[in-house]
């Protein structure tokens, strides 16, 4: 009998020595002294995932393309996508807010990145290892930065990337042999007077630039905004200085002593698609609505003028997306906005939303700058785009849902144009800009 053990032990022994294993590599031994699983290490499938999501502006079949390539690499995660856009930014403003407050918003939000100094209390940051600020700011233009990281974490990440562009009728400057669009203020206001043309009873023929009021001007705010970005007002401390008044009464001279436009003109774009006027300011994305309204226009997309050549700068304005500290799946939902983000996706993006419209969002990604190249309507976003490492923002941009800000300026806007001196108009635009305001 004591044979029979000492042959077993050594038949057990004699693999250990051999191959220098340990009991847990032995199958069947190895199962129940070590507590594995016989070598099926196989990961436990993970929970399923729901979340939710609020979008604007794009349509579901641009985004659900995208949320079905990401289930194929994370099967257990659902996207119920939300389109608000039927609210109007201003409502959808409002509703996010309330529900950020309430600790009640979706997994992942849109916002504007003019409301991110304002909701960052409310927001949950990204993980260090899903999304690091330090990749953030090389990937993404400065304007994001600014706003969207603070104590090195990420809080936001653009969707794309937009602003103002001068937007203007090739075959009006030929008729008065201007071959290329304005760098400077000067020039710009040299040509705008020069395109103008009136009736022998004064009636516009045609204006020369959409520029000088804010009734019939939806980017009037974001026009006036620039202008006060590049004289380095801060906003709203500085709104009531001499350079802001300098900045308004230059704007208002268009109307008020130059006669290039007027209050009576049709809205802006609508005027432009209609060969009314020659110049005008908008994003790429409302160009977007002109290009179809009148696809056989001549036209041309330039950067927009400077008031000091040394010191460029833009204007931007664009969405981002965000994740409440409400969610109950934050990670998850941090996971889905890298992937959305991810150059790859941005750009499959961009193709599938071109299939619908002349192009899709404007590329966020600097990385992706050399993709434009490949499609034909680069030449309406370069400008944009080639723009965007020296682009400011604030919350004057139009369209975003800041309507007691928007309001206030374009009040300041008329106030001048009746009469009021830009001091007082702007003292009054301050009292109301320090008060009580919607995102605050």
């Amino acid at each position: 009998m004591k044979n029979k053990i000492l042959t077993a032990i050594i038949l057990i022994t004699i693999p250990f020595t051999l191959t220098a294993c340990n009991v847990s590599n032995i199958p069947v031994i190895g199962k129940y002294l070590s507590g594995g699983g016989g070598g099926n290490d196989s990961p436990a499938p993970e929970k399923p995932v729901t979340i939710s999501f609020w979008g604007v502006w794009e349509k579901p079949d641009v985004m659900d393309s995208v949320f079905s390539r990401y289930k194929m690499d994370k099967p257990h995660v659902t996207v119920n996508y939300d389109d608000r856009s039927v609210l109007g930014a201003d409502q959808y403003k409002e509703t996010v807010i309330t529900r950020l407050k309430e600790g009640v918003a979706p997994d992942v939000v849109l916002v504007h990145n003019s409301w991110l100094p304002y909701i960052l209390d409310y927001l949950s940051p990204a993980p260090v290892e899903t999304i690091s600020a330090s990749d953030y700011t090389q990937k993404y233009y400065p304007v994001a930065s600014d706003v969207a990281v603070r104590d090195n974490q990420v809080y936001a990440v653009p969707w794309y990337y937009d602003g103002l562009v001068l937007v203007y009728n090739k075959d009006h400057f030929s008729e008065i042999d201007q071959l290329t669009p304005p760098t400077a203020w000067e020039e710009f206001r040299r040509i705008a007077l020069a395109l103008t043309v009136k009736a022998q009873d004064g009636q516009f023929v045609r204006a020369g630039a959409a520029i000088g009021a804010a009734d019939n001007i939806d980017f009037a705010t974001d026009i006036l905004g620039l202008m006060f970005a590049q004289a380095n007002i801060t906003v709203p401390d500085n709104i009531d200085s001499k350079s802001a008044q300098d900045a308004l009464d230059f704007y208002t001279l268009f109307v008020k002593s130059d006669g290039v436009w007027n209050k009576s003109l049709p809205e802006a774009s609508k005027a432009f698609s209609a060969g009314k006027v020659s110049m005008i300011f908008l994003p790429t994305w409302n160009l977007m609505d002109i290009i179809e309204a009148n696809p056989n226009m001549n036209i041309g997309v330039a950067p927009v003028p400077q008031a000091v050549a040394e010191r460029p700068v833009s204007w931007g304005s664009f969405w981002m997306y965000a994740v409440p500290k409400s969610s109950s799946n934050q990670k998850a939902a941090w996971d889905l906005i890298k992937y959305i983000t991810d150059d790859q996706q941005q750009d499959n993006m961009f193709r599938k939303a071109s299939e619908t419209r002349p192009y899709g969002p404007p590329f966020a990604s600097k990385n992706l700058i050399p993709n434009l190249d490949t499609y034909p309507t680069s030449v309406f976003l370069k400008p944009v785009i080639n723009t965007a490492p020296f682009a400011k923002s604030s919350y004057f941009s139009a369209r975003s849902g800041n309507k007691l800000e928007v309001d206030a300026l374009r009040e300041a806007i008329e106030s001048v144009l009746t009469g009021q001196t830009s001091e007082t108009a702007l003292t009054d635009c301050k009292k109301k800009l320090t008060g009580t305001t919607s995102a605050r």
